[in-house]
C-alpha cells in the first residue's frame, strides 16, 4: 500500500522539476538580449539628416511644439498663437527670404500645419489694438507700441506646429539645428524609456518566479508562472495583431464602417484635424497603391473603395500609425461602433 502522506511531497518535487525546465528556457538571457537590443536600437535612432529628408519622421515629431521655447523665446503676434514671416525669420536668425523660399518648396506640408493668410477682418476685434485701413494695407497698432502691417492680399501666418516644422526643414540655421537636436533627444529618451519599462516589468516577473521556485510553494509558483506567461503572450499577441494590420487582414470588408472611428481615434493622437488624416490616407492610397477614390465620386470617398482594395486601405492606415509609433491593433481593438455619428469623410 502506498503512503499517501508522500504524495503531496512527490507532486511538489515533480512540479518544481517541470518548473525548473521552464525557468531555464526563459531565463535572464532574455533580459540581457533585450538590453542588447535596446543598445542596438539606440544606434538606429533617427538621425538629423533623416529628419531633414523624410516627411514621415517629421510628422512623428510635429506635435512637440514645447521644444521651441526650450531653445529660444518665440515672439508671436500679440494675443494670438501665430507668427508672421518676419517673426519666424527672427526666431531662426535668418532672412525673411529664406522662410519664404522654404515655404514655397514645402507648401503642402506647411499648409497642413495651419499656415494661412489672414485678412484685416481677422483682427477687427483685437482688444488693446486699434485697426486702421488704408490703401493697399491695414495697420493694427497695439497699446504696447507694437505695430502689425496687414497687406490687402493677406498676411501669411504660422502656428507653432508649422514653426517647429520649419526647424526640421531649415538647414542653414544654428537655431534650427538646435531645435532638431532637442527633438531627437526627446525621441530617443521616449523610445528608451518605453523599452526599459518593458525590461523592468520582465525582470520583476522573473524575480517573483525565481522566489516562488526557491520557496517550494506550488501555488505561488503557479501564479508567478501564469503572470510571466501572460506578459510574454501579451507581447506576442500584440505583434501578431500589428502584423495582421500591416498585412491588411485585421478589419474585414463587412466591418469597413469601423474605419471612420479608427480615423477619429488617430487624429487627436497625431494632434491633427480629422480631415487631415482622411486626406493623408487618400493621398497614400493614390500614390502607393494607385487607388484614387476622389475620382470615383463625391464624399464620402471611402465608400468608393472596392472590396478587393480593402486590404490596401487597412495597410495604409496601419502604416500611418506605425510611422507615428502608434499600434494600429490597439486602435482597432478599442473601437466601439455607435450610431448617429457625423461623417467627416
Amino acid at each position: 500500500m502506498k503512503n499517501t502522506c508522500d504524495q503531496p511531497e512527490k507532486l511538489t518535487h515533480k512540479y518544481l522539476a517541470r518548473s525548473y525546465e521552464v525557468i531555464k528556457s526563459y531565463n535572464y538571457d532574455n533580459i540581457l538580449f533585450n538590453i542588447f537590443q535596446l543598445r542596438k536600437d539606440g544606434i538606429k535612432m533617427i538621425k538629423e539628416e533623416q529628419l531633414l529628408e523624410q516627411r514621415e519622421l517629421r510628422e512623428q515629431l510635429a506635435g512637440r511644439v514645447e521644444v521651441l521655447e526650450k531653445v529660444k523665446t518665440l515672439l508671436l503676434i500679440p494675443q494670438t498663437d501665430i507668427a508672421t514671416v518676419k517673426q519666424v525669420a527672427d526666431f531662426y536668425e535668418v532672412g525673411e527670404e529664406a522662410i519664404q523660399s522654404l515655404y514655397k518648396d514645402n507648401k503642402n506640408e506647411l499648409d497642413d500645419d495651419g499656415v494661412t493668410l489672414k485678412s484685416y477682418k481677422d483682427f477687427l476685434n483685437v482688444p488693446e489694438g486699434q485697426l486702421k485701413t488704408g490703401r493697399g494695407k491695414s495697420t493694427l497698432s497695439y497699446t504696447n507700441g507694437d505695430v502689425l502691417i496687414i497687406p490687402n492680399r493677406g498676411l501669411k501666418v504660422f502656428p507653432r506646429r508649422a514653426i517647429l516644422r520649419i526647424g526640421m526643414l531649415l538647414r542653414d540655421s544654428v537655431i534650427a539645428k538646435e531645435v532638431r537636436t532637442q527633438l531627437l533627444n526627446i525621441e530617443e529618451k521616449t523610445t528608451v524609456e518605453t523599452k526599459v519599462q518593458d525590461i523592468n516589468e520582465e525582470q520583476k516577473l522573473m524575480l517573483e518566479y525565481g522566489m516562488a521556485f526557491a520557496s517550494g510553494n506550488v501555488n505561488a509558483l503557479s501564479a508567478a508562472g501564469a503572470n510571466l506567461m501572460t506578459f510574454k503572450n501579451r507581447h506576442i499577441e500584440k505583434l501578431k495583431q500589428d502584423n495582421k494590420a500591416l498585412a491588411g487582414e485585421i478589419l474585414k470588408w463587412e466591418e469597413r464602417s469601423k474605419m471612420v472611428f479608427a480615423i477619429r481615434k488617430l487624429a487627436p493622437m497625431l494632434h491633427k484635424p480629422i480631415g487631415y488624416v482622411w486626406n493623408n490616407l487618400y493621398k497614400e492610397l493614390k500614390y502607393k497603391h494607385h487607388i484614387d477614390v476622389k475620382l470615383r465620386g463625391k464624399k464620402p470617398y471611402i465608400e468608393h473603395v472596392k472590396s478587393h482594395e480593402w486590404s490596401k486601405v487597412i495597410q495604409t492606415f496601419s502604416a500611418l500609425c506605425e510611422t507615428n509609433n502608434i499600434s494600429p491593433s490597439d486602435i482597432f481593438n478599442s473601437i466601439e461602433v455607435s450610431g448617429g455619428q457625423k461623417n467627416e469623410w
